[in-house]
């Protein structure tokens, strides 16, 4: 009887210690989108910005833009949105200027 307890707990021990690291990434995943679509939004805000439709990522509170825009000095706005919005560590700005 007691070797029937400690087995199921040993599996189930097992089975949890499998299972939380997704568990862990799946939510690691959704706050990556939710950080990424708040950048997006706070890009967007702006009507000029929002004309490029450019694409923004998160991981672990870093985003990475990518796209293209007429100007430098646009790239650079959007670089300084991206970093004032809460919870972004660090912004890869990987936009491109026409110009």
């Amino acid at each position: 009887m007691k070797q029937r307890v400690f087995a199921s707990k040993l599996v189930a021990a097992l089975l949890a210690a499998t299972l939380l690291p997704t568990q862990f990434a799946l939510a690691d995943e959704a706050s990556d989108a939710a950080l990424a679509a708040k950048v997006k939004a706070a890009i967007d805000a702006n009507p000029t910005l929002k004309a490029f439709n450019l694409k923004v990522a998160g991981k672990n509170n870093d985003v990475t833009i990518e796209g293209s825009v007429d100007e430098g000095l646009q790239m650079a706005e959007v670089g300084a949105i991206a970093e004032k919005v809460e919870g972004v560590k660090f912004v890869f700005n990987n936009i491109m200027p026409k110009n």
